[in-house]
């Protein structure tokens, strides 16, 4: 899995190194707001899912690629970025979270533009996708400025939090 650069970010492949400095972060609150059954529930368990993102077993089918964000100036990791693709589909599902100190300064528009141009290039996704809250207005302002069109809304998709919907955005590549 390649990194990828942009004017202002490095986004890394993750390793298990990242848990260290990546935790801080995670271990917020305000960052589950919108997935809280995600939420990692200890150092330990962080450790242990980019374990297996680091040495992924892919399938002929799917191929999983997962970044550490990386403010090329002041050295700080600032979010994650996860892709995953259906190469004989040519299909992509993205998903992001910048960490809570360093939303609202254009980190995530950068990262999912970077990972868009990935998927293009690199896997030839036609189709990508992304899901969200529809109460994560932040999210799909994001994703309607870099072309995402929504083509459906989900009722009741996550029971812990009771009558959560969801918006499924498109970008036709």
């Amino acid at each position: 899995m390649p990194a990828l650069e942009t004017p202002r970010l490095k986004l890394e492949p993750i390793t298990v190194e990242h848990a260290t400095e990546a935790w801080i972060h995670l271990d917020d609150a305000r960052m589950w707001t919108f997935f809280p059954k995600l939420r990692p529930k200890s150092f330990d368990e962080l450790r242990a899912l980019y374990a297996r993102w680091e040495n992924p077993h892919h399938a002929k089918s799917e191929l999983r690629e997962n970044w550490a964000c990386r403010d090329r100036r002041s050295g700080h990791l600032v979010g994650t970025m996860q892709a995953t693709t259906f190469p004989s589909r040519a299909i992509s599902y993205i998903a992001y979270g910048i960490f809570v100190a360093y939303q609202r300064r254009g980190y995530a528009r950068e990262a999912v533009a970077a990972v868009l141009h990935h998927l293009d290039q690199n896997l030839h996704s036609r189709r990508i996708f992304a899901e969200m809250d529809v109460k994560n207005e932040a999210s799909f302002r994001l994703v309607e400025s870099l072309g995402f069109k929504r083509v459906k809304k989900r009722h009741a998709v996550d029971t812990e939090r009771g009558d959560s919907d969801e918006y499924v955005y498109e970008l036709v590549v």
